[in-house]
């Protein structure tokens, strides 16, 4: 399973068609919306459609002025994870970052 949250900053007075436009997606669901017009969108890997293109997608719809990536989830990164046997206390940090590459 992969799952996106994402803030969209809208128009406040724009909200039911924002939602409509956003909701015929495949595996998008809007959630909550403050005063000024940040909405609260997941997007969830939904058959047929690439979450990517979703992503894509959800950047043209018209209501949308910004959109703005606040978690990302992925199944297959837990794959990576070491058993309990590894040498760290935490299994989050048995995951190797990107950074540690690049310094080496």
């Amino acid at each position: 399973m992969n799952i996106v949250s994402l803030v969209l900053r809208i128009r406040p007075e724009t909200r039911a068609e924002a939602e409509a436009a956003l909701a015929a997606y495949p595996g998008v669901e809007c959630h909550g919306m403050s005063d000024d017009g940040k909405l609260v969108v997941t997007v969830e890997d939904a058959d047929g459609a690439a979450m990517s293109d979703t992503l894509i997608a959800l950047h043209r719809v018209p209501q949308v002025l910004a959109a703005t990536l606040a978690y990302e989830h992925c199944d297959a990164m837990l794959d990576d994870v070491p058993t309990s046997d590894a040498p760290f206390s935490n299994q989050a940090q048995a995951l190797k970052s990107p950074c540690e590459d690049a310094q080496s």
